[in-house]
């Protein structure tokens, strides 16, 4: 090495890092909001546990969600499930879509027969199982969604993997992506959570029957268009 080359400075050094580090979290950010502010089966699932069972059944659900990308995340990054094969396989792929749909469909079923909201009544805490049945309905909908894999399976192939981009880079990105999801699907629930001040009885039982019918319509939605491609 040139002893006369100008030496750097340690600290400019991990200025430069934070700055392009901050730019893949961006990137991050730019792909999460995509992602977050489709409308659809979740968002509607979100309002529905809101409305009937509580800001805290609503989050259970949202964490359902975001376990569940979590491990998608990772399993395409990794190739764990071959996941990208998955989405390359028209048989794996209808079948997904199938569970998918069939899951929307059940729950949509489920909050059409349900009991109205009672917005009089004092909310009560959820028990653990109405907590875990949230969380297993979040997950189970992000999951056995094709549209859900087949984001984190391109975006892992195209803006990570052919990029070549280093494991820091690489976690800042899912960073960006995963924490823009967890802040505004809170925000859907702290929103929904002042929806319900402006209900009446009769739009309340209004809302739950729209929300059903939308999580039905995305339902077979799913499971017929898989079948069509």
């Amino acid at each position: 090495m040139d002893r006369f080359a100008p030496a750097i400075n340690p600290s400019c050094l991990s200025i430069y890092q934070f700055i392009v580090l901050s730019f893949y979290f961006l990137e991050g950010v730019r792909a999460g909001l995509v992602l977050a502010l489709l409308i659809g089966p979740l968002l509607v699932l979100l309002l529905q546990l809101s409305l009937r069972q509580g800001t805290l059944a609503a989050f259970a659900g949202a964490l359902g969600i975001w376990v569940s990308d979590a491990c998608l995340a990772a399993a395409t990054h990794f190739g764990l499930g071959g996941l990208n094969t998955i989405t390359d396989s028209v048989y794996l792929t209808k079948i997904i879509g199938s569970v998918g749909g069939a899951v929307l469909l059940i729950v949509a079923i489920i909050t059409w027969f349900r009991k109205p909201i009672d917005l009089a009544a004092e909310r009560v805490m959820p028990n653990r199982n109405g907590l875990l049945s949230a969380f297993a309905q979040g997950f189970a909908i992000n999951t056995f969604n094709p549209f859900t894999i087949s984001f984190w399976s391109f975006f892992s192939v195209t803006q990570v993997h052919d990029r070549g981009l280093t494991d820091e880079a690489t976690l800042a990105m899912y960073a960006g992506i995963l924490l823009t999801i967890v802040l505004t699907d809170s925000l859907k629930v702290a929103s929904a959570r002042k929806l319900r001040d402006f209900l009446t009885p009769k739009t309340a039982l209004w809302a739950q029957r729209f929300g059903a019918l939308v999580l039905a319509l995305f339902g077979v939605v799913l499971a017929v268009r898989v079948w069509l491609v």
